[in-house]
């Protein structure tokens, strides 16, 4: 057969004009042109500055479907969860069936009633919202998040003095409904437990006879705060921030959360308590406003991101977003990245716990060599290459309940937050330096250096005046640290104790766990000898072992419990 011959290439182009198509919604750009002269007293969105995305991923061959769903059932459009209770329903009854699947591979009796403590994964029905009407400004971008919105639930009763809250800071995945019987919420979210139901109640280690406690989901979250879920401000109600959302730090969430104390007209908390990413949060929200904070406990987190956890988070995103369905962000009118999330979630669950506890747990027990895959002779089956050892059920099985409710989109920016996270000096200068030249005129983001007056809720010219850095036993505590020996062998203590200065009157309790393989005990070693080495003589720190990993504090009620009934009393 002869050759066939080449076209020109003026053949090859199609003669009429090419016709444009205008985006999908989710795709096009909304942000309106810049004024002109005869419109220069209209208000234009400005938005804040959004993160820079990795490139594109060109594979050198076609992957023939791998990974690819061919006739994907398109996802619905994403709303609000009120009016969607029959869908909350469905989602609980899934993960009822997940949960009992677990059990029986596991060979455990029905624990109906009484499961295992988790963070709370289906959004409960309805919460109460914060809306600010003010701007955010923002320590990575230029420009502030407009007005945001912060879904929080309430416990206990607010004394007259206004003196008795204690705010809770949740972990990455955690929702506001930290337990059952909540305050001005629907009997269907009051009646369900929480993440820490065990922890929190009257008479319990966190006493809402005692306390008013409150519970936020994080700004960036998917359970009722603004984040990349919530609808894009210039956009149709249906559009969505996406990757647009911009980057945000720990100390934006917790300068959110400040605002939300001032909508409940509280000025001091009696305590500021978190774990693990809530850890961090308890820490940030003393160093920008330490006149609002009577105590501070940080539970299996740090004062800076270990490269351990670093890495392992950015493990958890890289395969995340290299899910094609993932389509940068911008999945909310299609089929969301499943295959991602569920890898993700199983390497983040192998870092929540620790080797001893696996072996204790399961073993090396296979579903191949169960009595079920016997055959006639009682021999096992062959080996599986899908879930078979048990160990590979459950991490199987946790990626699926993950990827239920949770949003891609928040797990990429709270895990990003997470690693940004550095109160170590040379960091928060930096930060400061950086928010206080951007936002002139908002309220500071303090420096290390800067007295106790010097606050992100008080202007620039109303710090100094109101507050007085306390310096009666300065000389006396210097004496006494000369005799310091700090347990922690890091050389980054210095640092983070010049960063901590800021919280040296207020007493702490840091906790960590042996077998914490994401949060490394030598990290809150380092944070507990850091604020003792800026003067704080109310420093306590309590060391844990047993088998449970890094969620340890949502399991260990006697310990982790009893510590902070101690330090709260």
């Amino acid at each position: 057969m002869p050759p066939r011959a080449t076209l020109p290439r003026s053949v090859q182009l199609p003669s009429n004009k090419l016709t444009w198509k205008p985006p999908k919604p989710h795709l096009a750009s909304y942000h309106p042109p810049a004024p002109t002269a005869s419109s220069s007293s209209t208000t234009y969105f400005v938005p804040p500055t959004s993160p820079q995305l990795p490139p594109r991923r060109k594979p050198i061959f076609n992957p023939g479907g791998f990974g690819l769903q061919s006739s994907p059932k398109p996802a619905p459009s994403p709303r609000s969860w009120k009016g969607k209770e029959k869908e909350i329903e469905e989602i609980q009854k899934k993960d009822d069936e997940l949960r009992r699947d677990e059990e029986r591979l596991e060979g455990k009796e029905s624990t109906k009633g009484k499961e295992e403590a988790e963070a709370c994964y289906v959004p409960p029905p309805a919460t109460l919202h914060f809306h600010s009407t003010n701007q955010l400004p923002l320590l990575y971008s230029p420009q502030p998040l407009p007005p945001f919105q912060i879904a929080y639930e309430t416990w206990g009763k607010l004394n007259s003095a206004r003196d008795n809250a204690i705010l809770l800071h949740t972990g990455l995945s955690a929702s506001s409904h930290v337990a059952s019987g909540g305050n001005d919420v629907s009997t269907s979210t009051s009646s369900k437990p929480g993440w820490w139901e065990d922890f929190v109640g009257s008479g319990k280690s966190i006493d809402t006879d005692k306390f008013f406690v409150i519970c936020t989901n994080v700004l960036g979250g998917c359970f009722g705060s603004t984040g990349p879920s919530s609808p894009y401000p210039p956009g149709d109600g249906e559009t969505r921030w996406a990757t647009r959302f911009p980057m945000l730090s720990i100390h934006d969430m917790t300068r959110a959360q400040l605002d939300l104390l001032d909508y409940l007209k509280i000025d001091k908390l009696y305590a500021s308590i978190g774990s693990s990413m809530g850890g961090m949060q308890s820490i940030s929200m003393a160093y920008i406003a330490p006149e609002r904070v009577g105590r501070v406990a940080s539970i299996s987190a740090s004062g800076r991101s270990g490269l351990n956890g670093v890495g392992m988070r950015y493990a958890q995103r890289s395969v995340l977003m290299a899910d094609p369905n993932w389509n940068r962000g911008f999945y909310y009118d299609g089929v969301p990245p499943h295959n991602g999330m569920k890898l993700a979630r199983q390497i983040a669950t192998i870092t929540y716990r620790s080797g001893p506890e696996w072996e204790q747990r399961f073993g090396r027990q296979m579903l191949s060599e169960q009595e079920a895959a016997l055959d006639s002779d009682g021999n096992p089956d062959v080996p599986r290459l899908s879930p078979d050892f048990l160990i590979e059920t459950y991490l199987d099985h946790q990626g699926e309940r993950f990827c239920l409710t949770y949003d891609a989109n928040s797990m990429i920016y709270l895990s990003k937050a997470m690693d940004l996270f550095d109160m170590s000096s040379t960091a928060l200068t930096s930060l400061a330096k950086k928010f206080n030249t951007a936002y002139p005129n908002s309220n500071p983001f303090p420096y290390p250096s800067d007295p106790v007056g010097i606050s992100v809720s008080l202007p620039r010219n109303e710090n100094l005046l109101k507050f007085k850095e306390n310096d009666k036993n300065e000389i006396e505590i210097k004496k006494k640290l000369k005799k310091f020996i700090p347990t922690s062998k890091s050389p980054h203590l210095s640092e983070l104790s010049l960063g901590l200065k800021r919280l040296k009157d207020i007493p702490a309790l840091v906790l960590g766990v042996q077998s914490d393989v994401l949060f490394p005990v030598e990290q809150q070693r380092e944070l507990a000898d850091a604020l003792k080495l800026t003067g704080n003589q109310n420093v306590t720190y309590y060391e844990l072992g047993g088998v449970w990993g890094h969620d340890t504090f949502l399991l260990d009620v006697q310990n982790v419990g009893g510590a902070i009934r101690g330090f709260l009393h």
